[in-house]
């Protein structure tokens, strides 16, 4: 018996220890910041770098856009993975096609390639052309040797060609009859079709609206205008403890057309009190050609217990609950 009291001491002992750490986890993961920086400039050529570290940079996640390329990277202690890597840049040189020892790019060879379909095509038509033409004259020549030597024979050729343009006439008559049923029939189907597409339309049109005029009641309830200015709340109190720490940076621009540069200029000034402690704005006036340059660093941090502290009431609220349900409804309705 004390032997089974121990084995279950120690049972116990380790699953407590285990909930322990784990508890300790969830605690240093709720309670540490996430840090977060993004660095974007333009010299040229655009570069921008988002990366997220925590726990003294003992976790790090990068992502970065040089040269036309995306890269994106986690690292945890000293082990490294590549999560994304994709080229947003011009095709290499080997999807290219060489022509009289001079390099083409795609568009170029795929016009070139046309060009030599096209030709290829023409000189295949006109071989057919002349090979129908000698097959022609062929049996032209063969038909008056004939009628030639055979000067006897013109009178019952005579009686056999109007048969055979009475039974052609006759069978024209019957050609139009038929074409003339299948014309009458070809436009009553398409008026069953035509009518069946309309009546479709109405049905779709007549759902969405009832479909719209569901969603227009539900968002001007009484309780829904409660939650949704409650949420309201709640998501700018997050978005302030989330809001950047560090803004500073510079953008110098300048353009030859002195009416768009002052309509930029304006625009600026009515944004320079959000942002003139962090970013130096440099306008330059008379420009020759198009100048775009300027750097930007941002910094700041997340926390996430503060986010659950702020979102967990609206779980529990009243108002958001009947929401949520009645959301629910009206998607599976």
């Amino acid at each position: 018996m004390g032997i089974v009291w121990l084995i279950l001491k120690i049972i116990g002992i380790t699953l407590l220890c285990i909930l322990g750490l784990v508890l300790f986890l969830v605690l240093v993961i709720l309670i540490t910041p996430f840090r977060y920086q993004v660095n974007a400039s333009y010299h040229e050529k655009p570069y921008a770098e988002v990366k997220f570290h925590f726990w003294l940079r003992a976790v790090v996640a990068r992502v970065t856009f040089e040269d036309k390329k995306l890269l994106g990277i986690l690292r945890i202690l000293f082990i490294k993975k590549k999560l994304l890597e994709k080229d947003f840049g011009k095709k290499t040189s080997e999807e290219t096609i060489e022509d009289n020892g001079h390099l083409l790019t795609d568009q170029s060879a795929q016009l070139l390639a046309d060009a030599e379909n096209f030709a290829e095509n023409m000189e295949a038509k006109e071989t057919e052309a002349l090979t129908a033409e000698s097959a022609a004259e062929s049996i032209t020549e063969t038909t008056d040797n004939t009628e030639s030597t055979d000067p006897n024979k013109t009178s019952s050729s005579d009686e056999e060609s109007k048969e055979e343009a009475d039974e052609a006439e006759t069978a024209e008559e019957a050609e139009i009859a038929v074409e003339d049923t299948t014309e009458a029939s070809g436009i009553a189907a398409k008026l069953e079709g035509l009518k069946a597409k309309g009546e479709q339309i109405c049905k779709t049109v007549t759902e969405k609206k009832e479909m719209v005029d569901r969603y227009v009641d539900f968002a001007t309830q009484e309780h829904t205008k409660r939650a949704a200015k409650y949420v309201g709340k709640k998501l700018v109190k997050i978005l302030k403890s989330v809001r950047p720490r560090k803004c500073k940076g510079y953008v110098k621009y300048g353009l030859r057309d002195p009416k768009t540069m002052g309509k930029i200029c304006g625009y600026s000034g009515m944004l320079y009190p959000v942002y003139y402690k962090a970013i130096d704005v440099q306008p330059v006036f008379g420009a020759d050609h198009t100048i775009i340059d300027g750097e930007i660093e941002i910094k700041g941090r997340i926390i996430l217990i503060a986010i659950v502290v702020k979102a967990v009431p609206i779980l529990f609220k009243k108002d958001c609950r009947r929401v949520w349900k009645d959301f629910k409804k009206l998607r599976n309705h």
